[in-house]
């Protein structure tokens, strides 16, 4: 019976989680296996945005290149020389190397602490005085001298009255301002649409040896020879025809500066003609109602308008000091003021006005400049004046 009693055996429950798996089972090695990447069938998004970088210029260098940099080059070289060259028939231009140092040596040196620049004609005479300052470098002079030789002088005044000479300049000459007599001028007619290779293409086979390509031109179209091209005829006018022009236009200096054609002088001819006509001089005469009914007369209106300008130069000084206008000199009033009465029409004018003391140790300048420039809305004339001279120092 004792055996048949048997106890049973009770087995203890154990908790634990999950089961693993053989791997899991397996002890962990220390090596570590490679792991295959993951392919994915649609990319990854990823923000452009923070991948972006910014792209600058570079920082040019405030530096020059070795070879270019040559040190600053100075006000002046102190060579002492002086420069005069014509810039036309009435204006002449002057430039000089004094270095500031020389500028105060010769300062100190004169009686009266001043120095000038004198211009004299070929023969020793002056014709301007002008004081410069240690600032000064250059200076225009209007000599209104054509066809004459000059030259300048930079120095200063000793207590003795003698002028010290510190540079002097070569001497030039201004050009004529008319055409010499005897010339004689050829008209040629040269297309714009036509290059100088084609027109030498054109012409070569009949050009004259030496011959420039302007002359062979001219040769050939006075001779009739057949041009592609409308060809002008153009005509110099006789003595006795210019003399009849310039006295209708009372301009005859002015035709012979400009060195007009016939049709610039025509077209001037016409402007004259109204002028006049406008301004009552001409108004009761038939024959120039005759003479400007081409040049675009009409039925006139009652209603008109006339305009014009005059410049009225004045001052004064020492009833006995030379004044100078333009390098012309004028009268002075017996209280030393003075004026100078002009026309002014379109232009630019530069008048130089100087003063020499009556001891003629000091001379004082002043350069006034004009500038007409006339605009006119509808059939505008010019109002009538007594007889008076343009401005002097008009530039061209």
């Amino acid at each position: 019976m004792a055996n048949s009693i048997r106890k049973k055996t009770v087995k203890k429950k154990t908790v634990s989680g999950p089961k693993k798996t053989a791997k899991e089972k397996a002890p962990k090695s220390t090596i570590k296996k490679s792991v295959d990447p993951v392919l994915r069938s649609k990319p990854s998004s990823f923000n452009l945005a923070v991948r972006q970088f910014e792209k600058k210029n570079p920082i040019p260098s405030t530096q020059p290149p070795a070879y270019e940099d040559l040190g600053e080059l100075p006000d002046a070289y102190g060579t002492k020389k002086l420069f005069l060259v014509c810039r036309d028939p009435h204006w002449a231009f002057a430039y000089w190397d004094l270095t500031w140092q020389q500028f105060q040596d010769a300062s100190r040196g004169s009686a009266d602490g001043k120095l000038f620049l004198q211009v004299y004609s070929d023969k020793g005479d002056r014709l301007q005085q002008i004081q410069i300052f240690d600032g000064t470098r250059n200076w225009y002079l209007h000599l209104n001298q054509p066809n004459h030789r000059f030259f300048a002088e930079i120095g200063f005044y000793l207590s003795n009255g003698k002028f010290e000479v510190i540079c002097r300049s070569q001497t030039v000459s201004a050009p004529r301002d008319q055409i010499a007599n005897g010339a004689q001028a050829r008209f040629v007619t040269i297309p714009m649409n036509f290059s100088f290779g084609a027109l030498r293409d054109l012409i070569k086979n009949h050009m004259i040896e030496g011959e420039s390509l302007a002359e062979a031109l001219a040769r050939l179209q006075e001779e009739g020879f057949e041009f592609p091209f409308p060809v002008g005829k153009g005509k110099r006018l006789t003595e006795d025809q210019m003399q009849v022009l310039m006295s209708y236009l009372g301009e005859g200096d002015l035709i012979r500066r400009v060195q007009s054609g016939s049709e610039e002088i025509t077209e001037m001819l016409k402007r004259r003609f109204k002028e006049m006509q406008s301004s009552g001089q001409w108004k009761s005469s038939e024959w120039v109602t005759s003479l400007s009914s081409p040049f675009g007369g009409g039925k006139s209106r009652d209603f008109f308008m006339h305009v014009n300008a005059e410049l009225i130069i004045y001052g004064g000084t020492d009833p006995k000091a030379k004044v100078r206008i333009d390098g012309t000199e004028i009268k002075l009033r017996e209280d030393g003021t003075f004026s100078y009465h002009f026309v002014l029409p379109d232009g630019k004018f530069f008048i130089p006005i100087e003063a020499t003391s009556p001891d003629t140790v000091e001379t004082r300048s002043a350069m006034l400049s004009f500038v007409r420039c006339s605009d006119y809305a509808g059939d505008v004339k010019k109002t009538g004046q007594p007889v008076l001279s343009e401005p002097i120092g008009r530039i061209r």
